[in-house]
């Protein structure tokens, strides 16, 4: 049997011990937290903004603008990722989680406009069904709820910059709702402890919240809440199918309740497909002979243990993680396997911050990390999701894009060799 260690439990980590677990490989997934995932929208985003910030107008048709952005980018992950990939990644997760809506690989990919907490405005590729109802259209009527013991949600300045936003014209009202969270003795609440108080099997909380929604909703309007209506996705399919209007998610701050989701979502199917989940685990170095490596270096119950691999993929992230360090010289390395950085210059842009930002490994179409001269370091050793360099994730609105399509390509380069 072929072993496979993966390092990582983000959504590049996880999504690639799945694939790899149902082709029978027997794969060990190493990492030292929960992943990044709680850090998510639990939306996927694939391209946002071509040029972040600085454009007025977002992504409408991905497909088309993929194209553009790669031969514009050709330093981004997408130039070697390739749109196919993309889809694939999404295909397969999507597939495998119940709660989005099953895209498939002949699809083009279009954005939709969401709410942010604040009220403004961000694309997105594919959503969730809680959050189905939550897209923004010209004309559309919408009742903005919030929780008065939910920190990280203002609604007056959320309502306040939907209506003066300039991408889409809308009408919001808001309500303001107390519901009695931990009995009414908690006043400042984040969204995992309303969640948790919905999935409650006798909640009283989910009756009060409906009870207190039917006498503010307007015939035409749809309802929008922050994304707390349960960690499980069946609490929010119930209580959307109790009030029976449209309701929508708004996605908070992390801790984030549609990443956590996710997460779940996907640690669960990695243990239905006996993948070999070792959490509190950090990768500190390898063994290795040549261009391969054979051995991970793993620190766990207090020692450092060598554990034999065949192939490896680093999904370990970037300076969140450790994965990526920058020391008080100044100098930024790798922090496992010693892997060349490179840092992408981008014409017309000399902020340094933004630079090191995108600092990160390079590497070849089979995910392979390569050195200055496109050769690569180790051929049994594959890169995906935030390590891979050239990309701002936040700016461009790709990070599960990049994550999952570069998931799809070191599924298919492992099978390929």
């Amino acid at each position: 049997m072929n072993r496979t260690a993966v390092i990582g439990a983000g959504i590049a980590g996880l999504s690639t011990a799945l694939m790899l677990s149902e082709a029978g490989y027997a794969v060990t997934l190493f990492s030292r937290g929960i992943g990044g995932l709680l850090q998510s929208n639990g939306t996927i985003d694939v391209l946002g903004w071509e040029n972040g910030r600085a454009d007025k107008t977002p992504v409408t048709g991905v497909d088309s603008a993929f194209a553009r952005f790669t031969a514009e980018n050709p330093h981004h992950p997408y130039a070697q990722i390739g749109l196919e990939n993309v889809k694939r990644g999404i295909a397969h997760i999507t597939q495998k989680l119940d709660f989005f809506p099953s895209y498939r690989e002949e699809e083009k990919l279009c954005n939709v406009l969401l709410p942010t907490a604040v009220g403004s405005v961000r694309p997105t590729a594919v959503l969730p069904e809680s959050m189905r109802h939550s897209v923004l259209k010209d004309g559309g009527e919408y009742l903005l709820a919030g929780f008065d013991r939910l920190k990280d949600f203002p609604l007056e300045l959320a309502a306040d910059n939907l209506r003066r936003n300039p991408l889409v014209r809308v009408k919001v009202r808001t309500k303001l709702l107390d519901l009695p969270i931990r009995g009414g003795i908690e006043r400042d609440a984040n969204a995992t402890v309303h969640a948790r108080a919905f999935d409650s099997p006798d909640s009283a909380l989910r009756e009060e919240l409906c009870r207190q929604l039917r006498g503010e909703i307007r015939p035409g309007e749809t309802v929008l809440v922050p994304a707390v209506l349960g960690l499980r996705p069946q609490t929010f399919r119930t209580i959307s199918g109790e009030l029976a209007v449209p309701v929508g998610e708004i996605p908070l701050p992390p801790p984030s309740v549609g990443g956590r989701r996710i997460s779940d979502a996907l640690l669960g199917a990695c243990r239905e497909n006996r993948v070999d989940i070792r959490l509190n685990s950090t990768v500190v170095g390898a063994v290795a002979q040549g261009k391969r490596i054979l051995a991970l270096k793993v620190r766990q119950a207090g020692r450092v243990a060598q554990i034999p691999v065949q192939t490896v993929t680093d999904a370990a992230g970037r300076y969140e993680s450790g994965s990526i360090v920058r020391d008080s010289y100044g100098k930024i390395k790798e922090s496992i396997f010693g892997l060349p950085l490179f840092s992408p210059d981008i014409p017309g842009r000399d902020f340094a911050a933004e630079k090191i930002y995108r600092t990160g490994v390079a590497v070849n179409r089979d995910m392979n990390p390569v050195d200055e001269f496109g050769k690569p370091v180790f051929t049994n050793l594959f890169c995906a999701g935030d390590i891979l360099g050239g990309s701002l994730p936040w700016d461009e609105k790709s990070g599960e894009g990049i994550a999952l399509g570069s998931a799809a390509a070191v599924f298919a380069a492992i099978e390929g060799k």
